[in-house]
């Protein structure tokens, strides 16, 4: 009961959060920017879709080798749009760690192998996300010369340049435990004494076992890859609807990723996204149509598109069921 209750707050946060938007955007708006939209650019980005698709597969597929040489390409994409689909209808898109139910093994190993693909996917979102979030505009409206305000202005300076070594030593400690996970490793095997039931703590941790410093760095490789082709993507349609350098639209998109990973307060992040991206693209000058568009039309390509796809994998899975219990 309490699980769907969460369920359905988060489904309320969203159909909220898109409704601040309808009170703050004109349908007649979005329209419009939809009419006057550069569609090479936007089919540009709609074409990138497949390729992240893959870079997605092919990693998954590198990461579940360790531990099941004879997976093949269709159960890999197979359980990762069947995850896809899981993870729309969750926040922050949790039901993705649910891939292991399209693949024939263990469950748990498969559940840990996907914790560690998601390590790489949230410490590149932080990596990057961070420092663009904090060189936003607005961070910089620290006050006057004037003399009087001097003290506030010397003060906020002071803290934003410890916030910039903070992040400076995450980016740092990231990258050191994404090249190297022995420390992890280690800490896990430790953590797992004080845990009741440690034979399933030691399922999730097997795929570490043979995760070493070379799959750390291919798999490092893979992910700033597919970072990159999401970036791109973001930048070709939020220049299909603003007139926005590459610099400033790539920092805009990568704020945004990290955003609404820090926030998954809403079903599959929509309503956060579109609000977010409302606001950091305001920033640079970007009509709330137009971030509100290139927002929607991510969601859509990285999002929808796979997940309805993965819709037909579970439905595959269900019918794999019923025969076995016949």
């Amino acid at each position: 009961m309490k699980k769907r209750t969460l369920f359905w707050i988060k489904v309320a946060v969203a159909v909220v959060l898109l409704g601040l938007m309808y009170r703050t955007i004109r349908m007649e708006a979005i329209i419009s920017a939809f009419r006057s939209a550069e569609y090479s650019l936007v089919i540009a980005a709609f074409l990138l879709m497949p390729l992240n698709i893959w870079l997605t597969e092919y990693k998954w597929r590198y990461l579940v080798r360790l531990i099941y040489p004879g997976i093949t390409f269709n159960e890999s994409l197979g359980s990762l749009l069947g995850g896809y689909a899981l993870g729309i209808v969750t926040p922050g898109r949790i039901g993705e760690y649910g891939r292991g139910f399209f693949i024939k093994h263990n469950t748990l190993n498969l559940v840990g192998l996907t914790i560690i693909d998601k390590f790489y996917n949230i410490g590149c979102t932080v990596a990057f996300g961070l420092p663009a979030l904090i060189t936003l505009p607005w961070i910089f409206k620290l006050g006057t010369f004037d003399i009087i305000e001097m003290d506030v202005f010397i003060s906020k300076t002071h803290l934003f340049i410890s916030i910039i070594i903070l992040v400076l030593i995450l980016g740092l400690l990231l990258l050191y435990l994404a090249l190297d996970p022995r420390p992890i490793r280690s800490l896990i095997y430790s953590l797992q004494i004080t845990f009741p039931r440690r034979n399933r703590i030691a399922q999730l941790a097997h795929g570490l076992d043979y995760f070493n410093a070379p799959q750390a760095r291919f798999t490092l490789l893979l992910t700033l890859a597919h970072y990159i082709v999401f970036l791109v993507q973001y930048y070709l349609l939020i220049s299909s609807f603003a007139q926005l350098d590459i610099f400033t639209s790539i920092r805009g998109a990568a704020a945004i990723l990290f955003a609404k990973t820090a926030l998954p307060i809403a079903i599959a992040d929509l309503g956060v996204d579109q609000l977010v991206s409302v606001q950091f693209f305001g920033q640079f000058g970007a009509s709330p149509e137009a971030a509100f568009n290139a927002s929607i039309l991510m969601f859509a390509m990285n999002v929808l598109i796979p997940a309805l796809i993965g819709v037909l994998f579970i439905s595959r899975l269900q019918i794999d069921k019923r025969k076995k219990e016949v």
